[in-house]
């Protein structure tokens, strides 16, 4: 009966496994499950506990170890968001669950990277000055989905630090995608993006009725006061809001009209490329095309200053520019091939976060999974559960 039962719940999961293609996950589940089936039968777990017992306790152990590194390394996995850069989203203090399944695991690239073994290599000597060393290839096992425009993302950062850097952003903008925002509003291949109604800008409101006004914005619990107060004799204010608070406030008839507020096109707040040839704010951003793995692009002046970061930085090519001439590794060349797929990526606090904006495209092999649950929340020791098990949109 107890290995019916085993056996059936196997044979459900390997059906998800096919429905799904995850091919290496059938074959994983299918070789733990021969291998359970063999020790598990009565006739060799009895002569094994007679005359083994030591050997069958060691080999439980291995078994706990390794399907608790497994757990890890290819379904999930827990982080903590320690700032508001995602704010309504995610708040700091959130414990967010990762899924690893969906877009498929990636592989380690060194043994730091794997969860309790990596206490043997830490402990080595000089072990804290090579910890980001690369022992192996970047490689991803088949997910059941794709990164899609919209999805919550945790992935190493590109340039700062090592791979155990991890950001937490939403994606805008897949490979191969153009974006463009304007006036704070972004389309993506020229289309508008359907914004998530916990995304965070900075307006200009022009109110015609004061009163009725900081009765809305009670009524939607924001601050009426710090807000009421930064105006201006001609009936105008400047505040934060999430989108859902603008449509309510403004479906109210309080208000004449609701902008996301300008910011300069000035040296002061130039976005990436900061350049006088762009002009480009955090609000006022592109069009530019998110790089595809074989996508080729000539190298001129205004391609140099948008990619050259990326080509340098991450493809680890070495482009510069001599006279109006552009070289590749120091050899002469007219255009360049993409070698992997970037995403773009933007925090739903738009104007208080540090994203691609800023420091340009993240690299697929850098993206870690997908955040899915608010497992829980706790900051500043106050545990706050309207957000325990909370979906992520």
């Amino acid at each position: 009966m107890k290995h019916r039962k085993v056996k059936i719940v196997v044979i459900l999961i390997i059906l998800v496994a096919l429905f799904t293609r995850l091919l290496w996950l059938v074959a994983g589940i299918s070789v733990i499950s021969i291998v359970y089936l063999v020790v598990s039968s009565d006739k060799l777990s009895r002569k094994l506990n007679k005359r083994y017992r030591w050997l069958v306790s060691g080999f439980a152990f291995v078994i706990i170890f390794a399907v608790a590194i497994s757990v890890r390394v290819f379904f999930v996995e827990v982080f903590a968001i320690p700032s508001g850069s995602m704010e309504n989203t995610l708040m700091p203090g959130d414990k967010v669950l990762i899924n690893k399944l969906s877009y498929g695991p990636r592989m380690p690239y060194s043994p730091y990277e794997i969860p309790w073994v990596n206490l043997y290599w830490f402990l080595k000597a000089n072990a804290s000055t090579n910890t980001d060393t690369a022992f192996w290839d970047y490689s991803r096992l088949d997910g059941y989905s794709k990164i899609n425009n919209g999805d919550v993302l945790v992935f190493g950062h590109p340039i700062w630090g090592n791979r155990n850097n991890f950001f937490i952003k939403r994606c805008m903008g897949v490979a191969g995608d153009t974006l463009k925002i304007e006036e704070g509003v972004v389309s993506i291949n020229g289309q508008l993006f359907d914004e998530p109604e916990f995304v965070k800008k900075d307006f200009t409101v022009w109110y015609n009725n004061r009163k009725q006004l900081i009765q809305v914005l009670d009524s939607l619990q924001i601050n009426s006061y710090g807000m009421v107060n930064n105006h201006d004799d001609k009936g105008r204010l400047e505040t934060s809001l999430f989108i859902g608070q603008r449509d309510k406030i403004f479906s109210k008839g309080c208000i004449d009209s609701i902008k996301v507020q300008k910011i300069p096109k000035a040296p002061g707040h130039w976005a990436r490329p900061e350049k006088s040839n762009f002009n480009w704010t955090i609000n006022d951003y592109g069009p530019i095309i998110v790089p595809y793995k074989g996508m080729r692009i000539e190298l001129n002046r205004t391609n140099f200053m948008k990619y050259w970061q990326t080509i340098e930085r991450l493809e680890k090519v070495k482009l510069e520019e001599r006279d109006g001439r552009y070289f590749l590794d120091n050899q002469e060349a007219t255009d360049y091939t993409f070698k992997q797929n970037y995403y773009f990526m933007m925090g739903d606090n738009r104007n208080n976060s540090n994203d691609s904006r800023y420091w340009g495209f993240v690299p697929e092999e850098n993206v870690v999974g997908k955040s899915v649950l608010i497992l829980f929340s706790n900051n500043n020791s106050r545990f706050n559960w309207k957000r325990l098990f909370k979906v992520i949109h």
